[in-house]
């Protein structure tokens, strides 16, 4: 079912040109062998101004990508994370400047590992403060982060059946990459996780159970889980690499795995599958202070303080246009890193390519999905073009 009705782009004072735009990009990109494939929503005060399936869901096989199929979200499974924490703080089960250890003791008393210019581990010494709630959304707990990884001893083994308490648990034997709140460094997943975790333990639910419960059934998110069903493993597109020579390449490992771990490990940050519909409503959420369609997930204060500078300027490993605020990266300025981003908007993306952000100054929200291994960072060149399709023709 379509939540946002149909509008031109003029109707909400956008350019008619922003269709065009948006076509021209992906079919350039699909063609240059960038992707094989791009889904695009743009939802402009409550109505979509445009969404279209380009390329193919599994080349190989001539499968055209359609509304249905589902996609690997990878990181955008921590704004998802995210929620879930501000949803326990709304319940008065945790507060963002809890210690982790409150809930995982092992995390209470930590060692922060040393090194030396060329980053060799040299020693190390105690955290000066237990890292907190609100570090880990922020990424400044120096948990599995940080600019050296040597001695950090965070290579935590996941089973064949493991679940999340296993990596939680496993964290209180590494060290911290840095002391927690004094720089801030991307953990691109067992920071996440723990805070899954906590939200299981906080909850007395598992992760994947709550997250349904709370925000994919509210927001009518049918397609989107962390286990899919053999039915949905059949509408899950072909993941795909880029070669060395410019040529794409099925990844059939990515047959039936997610991203991280087994099916059973329910990773708060990476573990999200979902389609362009059902995310493109969560994001209308965010987008709304909170509420989409009638339901409200979070509290106004709430979504500010995702979408809100968590860390002072100038603190080592940040940009100064950019922040984290909380599982979200904030735009601080114009004309920034993310120069066709303005100063307000906010979103990340996921290490497949998919991508998305809110700009809630115009209540825009737009996403972009596609699942492509190879240069699949946070700056990826095809982001950088659908938010240059997006604000060129605004």
């Amino acid at each position: 079912m379509e939540m946002f009705p149909y509008t031109s782009p003029s109707a909400v004072g956008l350019s008619d040109s922003l269709t065009e735009g948006i076509d021209k990009m992906a079919k350039e990109d699909i063609e240059n062998g960038e992707i094989v494939c791009a889904a695009v929503q743009v939802v402009c005060q409550d109505k979509t101004v445009y969404k279209k399936c380009h390329g193919w869901a599994d080349k190989e096989k001539e499968i055209p990508l359609n509304e249905n199929h589902i996609f690997r979200m990878a990181s955008m499974t921590k704004p998802i994370t995210a929620v879930c924490v501000l949803k326990q703080m709304e319940a008065g089960k945790l507060d963002l400047d809890d210690p982790a250890g409150k809930f995982i003791p092992g995390l209470m008393n930590m060692e922060v590992a040393e090194h030396d210019a060329e980053g060799k581990f040299i020693g190390s010494h105690p955290s000066p403060r237990p890292l907190t709630v609100r570090d880990l959304l922020s990424h400044s707990s120096g948990l599995d982060s940080g600019p050296w990884s040597d001695g950090l001893n965070c290579d935590v083994n996941i089973s064949a059946n493991g679940v999340l308490r296993d990596m939680a648990e496993g964290c209180s034997k590494s060290r911290l990459g840095f002391d927690p709140g004094s720089m801030g460094s991307y953990s691109w997943l067992v920071g996440f996780d723990v805070l899954a975790h906590i939200v299981e333990l906080t909850s007395d639910m598992p992760f994947a159970d709550f997250a349904d419960a709370n925000i994919f059934r509210p927001l009518d998110m049918k397609d989107t889980c962390f286990v899919l069903t053999d039915e949905q493993w059949e509408r899950a597109v072909t993941m795909y690499r880029i070669s060395d020579d410019k040529k794409s390449e099925p990844l059939h490992m990515y047959d039936r795995m997610i991203c991280t771990g087994p099916a059973t490990y329910h990773s708060g940050a990476a573990n999200v599958v979902s389609c362009l519909s059902d995310y493109s409503r969560f994001a209308n959420m965010l987008c709304n202070d909170g509420i989409s369609c009638g339901v409200r997930i979070l509290q106004e204060d709430s979504v500010r303080q995702m979408r809100s500078r968590q860390a002072y300027f100038g603190r080592p490993g940040e940009d100064e246009t950019l922040a984290w605020g909380l599982g979200v990266q904030v735009v601080l300025t114009d004309n920034g890193k993310l120069a066709c981003r303005k100063a307000g908007t906010y979103g990340w993306s996921g290490a497949f390519g998919t991508h998305f952000w809110c700009d809630p100054a115009r209540k825009l929200s737009v996403v972009y999905c596609t699942n492509m291994l190879g240069g699949a960072e946070s700056d990826k060149v095809t982001r950088r073009h659908i938010e240059k399709a997006v604000f060129e023709n605004m």
